[in-house]
């Protein structure tokens, strides 16, 4: 629609660009015309124009009927007053070819716009939705698996993983009121509030203060509706051996946005590809 009103402004201005040619053409027609009479002259290319030319004539002749000698010539108003007329319509014309673009101008600014305030409220609908749509995701798993430190790995050093990981579960079923279940060699933690994720991160965070001698792969991955995919991400996050990072998923990353607070922050770690399928990896920071 906007694109026909715009063809159509084009057509009338074109239209009136085209009269005003067409104005000015039999403005030195009529011009010959007067020259001939006063010459006694014929212009044989003038005949077609005759029947056009004397209808503006008889409007002069309407006006005055007078006339005046001038150099031996017979000065007649009738053509005087017929070019006048011209005139008139030329700037009739000109004014409606000023008014088509006032007009145009006017309509391209207001349907510009009504695209912006459109655009604008379908934005603002989308931003709202999206929102909702993020903020119904609440569920979400963070998994931790330890690995001894390299320099406690020697047999001297007697440091026992096991014990190592039942004092760090210990640690973190105190702090987040949640047990662990065994998964991909490590333990998974699941809860139910994402919009407090920061209250069970900072105890996390800690585990990679600590003085403890292990290292350890910290992933966090939001729960949606396909289960399935959610926990192929969280499968492949945990392939990449992220060691003392918390590292989660693209999904998650963009779910922490719609947090009302943020104790941190978020940024990539890269992108990968597995299976032909490219992933982006992000990671929790602690803010400086």
């Amino acid at each position: 629609m906007h694109k026909s009103v715009l063809n159509l402004f084009g057509f009338l201005k074109s239209t009136a660009q085209f009269i005003k040619i067409v104005i000015v053409f039999f403005i030195l027609l009529h011009l010959l015309f007067w020259i001939q009479n006063l010459t006694g002259s014929e212009f044989g290319f003038l005949k077609p124009f005759v029947p056009i030319l004397s209808s503006f004539l008889y409007i002069g002749e309407v006006g005055s009927k007078d006339s005046m000698n001038l150099l031996g010539a017979k000065f007649e108003y009738k053509y005087l007053i017929a070019l006048f007329a011209y005139l008139v319509l030329y700037l009739i014309d000109h004014l409606a070819y000023r008014g088509l673009e006032i007009a145009e101008g006017v309509y391209s600014n207001g349907y510009k716009k009504a695209r912006e305030a459109e655009e604008k409220a379908f934005n603002k609908k989308l931003a709202s939705d999206q929102t909702s749509e993020q903020k119904m995701l609440k569920r979400y798993n963070i998994y931790v698996s330890t690995s001894i430190k390299p320099k406690f790995s020697h047999r001297e050093q007697k440091v026992n993983l096991e014990e190592q990981n039942m004092i760090m579960n210990k640690f973190l079923i105190e702090k987040t009121g949640v047990s662990p279940t065994p998964y991909e060699g490590g333990f998974l933690y699941s809860f139910g509030n994402f919009a407090a994720v920061d209250n069970n991160l900072q105890y996390f965070f800690k585990l990679l203060k600590s003085t403890a001698p292990l290292d350890y792969i910290i992933c966090i991955q939001i729960l949606g509706k396909d289960l399935v995919k959610e926990d192929k991400q969280l499968r492949e996050l945990i392939s990449l051996k992220f060691v003392n990072k918390i590292s989660a998923c693209s999904d998650t990353a963009y779910r922490y946005r719609f947090n009302a607070s943020h104790r941190y922050e978020t940024s990539q770690l890269g992108l990968f590809q597995k299976d032909g399928e490219t992933f982006e990896v992000h990671e929790f920071r602690e803010m400086i």
